[in-house]
């Protein structure tokens, strides 16, 4: 009997062990599972978080992108830009020939043409690229009227190194398997304008006219004919007119504007899970001022940094700009050589502008978007103050050299 009692008493100090130590597990597992916002740049972040659940919250940040300088001439509507091998491309939209442009990134002038001969220019909104091909968006749909929706497929090795090239390309036909009304309408939800490579997929983010959101579409990268149906969406609060994705951080960048293409914005995508690209960090910036500027086109050139494109528009012709995601609430006036550093703001300026943050003297220039200059000078190292007060009301850009090094150029409002 004594034996029993005390292999029973052993079978229950090993059952209670085995509870408390799987009550131990759970806690610990529930503890090393805990979700919420993992980024430190967030006002909500949360240490203990190790799943992240997209709830992250940023403070409002604003930045001017830097001037590069105005496109070739031919190049009104510059409606996107990408990046790849080393040389960016860009093309106009509705109404123009059916033409892609590699453009030299310091001043904007026309590299090489290459027409599509088989295809027309219909309405085309944005361009992507993988290793092998150049994708060409031609879905733009403003009243939501269109049946003839489609990307052309151009093979890189069609690409010759002659100025003036021409390809015929492959058409990935598609129409939205969620639109039953073709009647058309400036509300319309199925207008797009964005469009990125993934691996073996394309994804499109709409335009959406009538509630300001966007939502994402799938298709093969084979040629053919597709009915999408739309897997995930969100309130971006605005028109989205661009969108790149960057193949070494996993991120993706949507530009769009207000519906009077005023105030610009960019929304940074990341952390999220698998092509839900909704579901990690959502960082909204602000980009310009409040002044109509009709920015269409974005484009990864590194890990952090971008380039801009906006069409002809009012007194702002078609230009390229140039900027990083450090987001410092300033605007880092730095082109891709990182010649000048400083940062300069407010965007609208009233009275004066402040420079801050020169490493040396710097020569300055004020000029209106028509290239007329308002005044001119030296800036010291460190920080500085520039009067705009009696300058007429209107965009304009400060032209930064330091020490005769590459120019830096930001724009701002006078109000």
């Amino acid at each position: 009997m004594g034996c029993y009692l005390c292999r029973l008493y052993t079978i229950s100090f090993m059952l209670r062990k085995f509870l408390c130590l799987s009550v131990t597990l759970l806690a610990t597992g529930a503890t090393y599972a805990q979700s919420g916002c993992t980024d430190p740049a967030a006002s909500n972040y949360n240490p203990l978080a190790v799943t992240n659940d997209g709830s992250c919250i940023y403070p409002v940040t604003h930045k001017n992108p830097i001037l590069k300088g105005a496109m070739s001439h031919i190049i009104t509507e510059s409606s996107g830009v990408e990046w790849t091998d080393g040389r960016l491309w860009t093309h106009n939209d509705s109404g123009n020939p059916a033409e892609i442009y590699s453009i030299d990134t310091t001043d904007g002038h026309t590299l090489q043409t290459i027409t599509i001969d088989n295809y027309p220019n219909n309405d085309w909104e944005d361009i992507s690229a993988d290793s092998n091909y150049i994708y060409v968006g031609d879905h733009g749909n403003n009243d939501g009227s269109r049946r003839n929706l489609k990307v052309l497929k151009i093979a890189k090795s069609d690409v010759g190194a002659g100025t003036s090239i021409h390809v015929n390309a492959q058409a990935i036909s598609f129409s939205y398997a969620d639109q039953t009304d073709f009647s058309g309408s400036s509300t319309n939800n199925f207008d797009c304008e964005a469009l990125i490579s993934i691996r073996d997929s394309l994804y499109i983010f709409t335009k959406d006219r009538g509630d300001l959101q966007t939502r994402v579409y799938k298709m093969p990268k084979a040629p053919g004919t597709y009915i999408l149906t739309p897997y995930t969406s969100y309130n971006v609060e605005g028109l989205i007119t661009g969108a790149d994705y960057n193949a070494v951080t996993k991120e993706i960048v949507l530009i769009g504007y207000l519906s009077d293409h005023t105030n610009p914005f960019l929304w940074f995508l990341s952390d999220y899970q698998g092509d839900m690209f909704f579901s990690g960090n959502k960082r909204r910036i602000e980009i310009g001022g409040n002044s109509e500027w009709q920015t269409e086109g974005v484009a990864w050139v590194s890990d952090s940094r971008y380039f801009i494109s906006c069409e002809t528009r009012g007194d702002t012709v078609a230009s390229l700009y140039i900027d990083s995601k450090a987001m410092n609430g300033a605007t880092s006036a730095q082109d891709i050589h990182a010649a000048v550093t400083c940062a300069v703001f407010p965007d609208p300026a009233t009275d004066v502008l402040h420079i801050y943050g020169l490493q040396a003297k710097a020569a300055y220039e004020l000029i209106n978007m028509a290239g007329a200059s308002f005044g001119k000078g030296i800036l010291t190292a460190g920080n500085n103050t520039i009067s705009v007060k009696d300058m007429p009301c209107g965009n304009y850009m400060i032209r930064i050299d330091e020490d005769h090094a590459t120019s830096a150029f930001v724009k701002f409002l006078k109000r």
